[in-house]
């Protein structure tokens, strides 16, 4: 009789979610620090400093797609998107 394994029945290539690399999370932490320094020290409202986190994220993903060289119909649905006014 032969003796089966159990560990074949176990996939080992099923990946999971993607941790943040060192870069990725210095990144979130400097804009984290960066809008409370502008909420409490600048004297800036919260809604306008989103909205200028949102621009400044907008513009870096616009400029990205460009160098990247990424498809045209991306880059024109991201800029219809910045250019809709707000509801």
């Amino acid at each position: 009789m032969s003796k089966s394994s159990s560990a074949a029945c176990v996939e080992t290539d099923v990946t999971g979610p993607r941790r943040l690399g060192g870069s990725e999370a210095v990144v979130i932490v400097i804009i984290i620090c960066l809008s409370s320094v502008l909420a409490t020290v600048a004297g800036m409202r919260v809604p306008d400093v989103l909205q200028l986190l949102a621009g400044a994220g907008a513009v870096a993903a616009l400029v990205v797609g460009l160098v990247t060289g990424a498809p045209l119909r991306g880059l024109r649905r991201t800029l219809g998107a910045l250019l809709t006014p707000p509801v």
